[in-house]
């Protein structure tokens, strides 16, 4: 992700949540990392295969997000990136984070506030 980040100001996912234009979205770098990096916008949902990019080059996936002919992408636009130690999975515990951050879920309250902070 931070490679494809370096160079793009988007990115991708196949579309498996219920988001809107304009939704504010973190994402979470899984190990060895494991913290909150960036903070996204929602720019575009419902991207046909057809109009979505092909980020194979980045990928880690033995297939690529380009096999999924009858599914929708989401389309994120970076906002801003940090490297803050303060947003580690165990800070955010401090905060009332309570999984494991490996899926899609909606932070609120005093954690959303915590992790804005380090991103305005």
């Amino acid at each position: 992700m931070s490679d494809w980040l370096a160079v793009n100001d988007y990115v991708e996912f196949r579309q498996v949540n219920k988001l809107n234009v304009n939704d504010i979205v973190y994402l979470y770098t899984t190990a060895p990392i494991q913290r909150i990096e960036f903070k996204m916008v929602v720019d575009r949902i419902d991207v046909p295969l057809e109009e979505s990019i092909d980020d194979s080059a980045y990928s880690l996936r033995k297939q690529p997000s380009h096999h999924y002919p009858k599914e929708k992408f989401i389309r994120l636009r970076l906002i801003k990136k940090t490297n803050a130690p303060q947003l580690h999975l165990s800070m955010l515990r401090n905060y009332g984070e309570n999984t494991s951050m490996q899926g899609n879920h909606r932070i609120e309250g005093d954690l959303l506030e915590y992790v804005d902070s380090f991103f305005r």
